[in-house]
């Protein structure tokens, strides 16, 4: 396998890939790691290390490299994107990203650029109203190490998709025909559900998975655009890899009971909200 170095073009919407040498992959089964040549999480691994030991690309030969080839996203939506902020993942020989304004998951071969698969979901409204658009930060990979391979990301309309990594297949047992929808379970005041629909919940970057536990955040409009402090309320949930059972849930605003919901006083954390966790989750073990 060549050893690979790629890179997201801001302002131009365009994947690229440069090659240098021939390398070996790591033995037959393991789980993919940067030590295996790979990149296999958003920053690298889930501590958010974003470090790779290859070092067959430095300084001196960096002026080197050449283009090997580009995929352009322009067809992935409604219309161009210029904006493109994900971070592709590579795991054996494999390019997994989001692309395009609907937030489409394609699979390309590393060394040519050839699509493999393409998955998108066409959410409507709900997608078009959304706090948090275009393609996002990108996707997350898991595996059991024993041939079951997924791709996990959250689309434009707040919902958490698993994938067949070899086919780009909605995974049937997870969720409901693969998806679990995040804004069931989010509430304004004291604990009304949002709207499926209308209601404000997004988020732009991948869910953190820790062995077989997807951590995902929530997020709202962004600085002076937010309309009301009574607004949906913040949350971090863990759900299970394979079934997409939800198996607990953090919330930034603390009920009563919670740690914390004393400092709210006069129950302001019934008229508060917003307050999301947006940015990349990462873990020590």
């Amino acid at each position: 396998m060549s050893r690979i170095a790629w890179q997201s073009a801001l302002g131009s919407a365009v994947l690229g890939l440069v090659v240098t040498t021939v390398a070996v992959y790591g033995q037959g089964g393991a789980l993919p790691s940067t030590r295996n040549g790979e990149w296999p999480a958003y920053t690298a691994d889930i501590r958010g290390s974003r470090y790779s030991p290859l070092d067959q690309i430095n300084a001196s030969n960096f002026k080197k490299l050449e283009v090997a080839w580009r995929f352009k996203t322009d067809n992935l939506g409604t219309r161009p994107e210029y904006k493109l902020e994900g971070t592709p993942l590579m795991v054996k020989g494999v390019i997994y990203t989001t692309a395009g304004t609907r937030r489409s998951v394609v699979a390309l071969d590393a060394k040519t650029g050839e699509l493999m698969w393409a998955y998108s979901l066409r959410e409507g409204t709900r997608a078009a109203i959304a706090p948090r658009q275009l393609s996002g930060r990108g996707v997350s990979y898991w595996t059991d190490g024993r041939g079951d391979e997924r791709v996990v990301y959250v689309t434009t309309g707040y919902r958490l998709v698993a994938l067949n990594a070899k086919n780009g297949r909605p995974i049937a047992s997870f969720g409901k025909d693969g998806i679990v929808d995040l804004k069931t379970g989010m509430v304004t005041g004291s604990g009304r559900q949002i709207d499926l629909e209308t209601g404000e919940a997004g988020l732009h970057s991948t869910p953190t998975i820790v062995k077989d536990v997807v951590l995902v955040g929530s997020s709202f409009k962004e600085g002076m655009t937010v309309k009301t402090h009574n607004n949906t309320k913040g949350l971090v949930r863990a759900f299970d890899v394979r079934s997409g059972k939800l198996l607990w849930t953090f919330n930034t605003i603390p009920k009563p009971g919670e740690f914390g919901n004393d400092t709210w006083q006069n129950d302001s954390w019934k008229n508060n909200g917003n307050t999301g966790v947006w940015a990349q989750i990462t873990v020590d073990e």
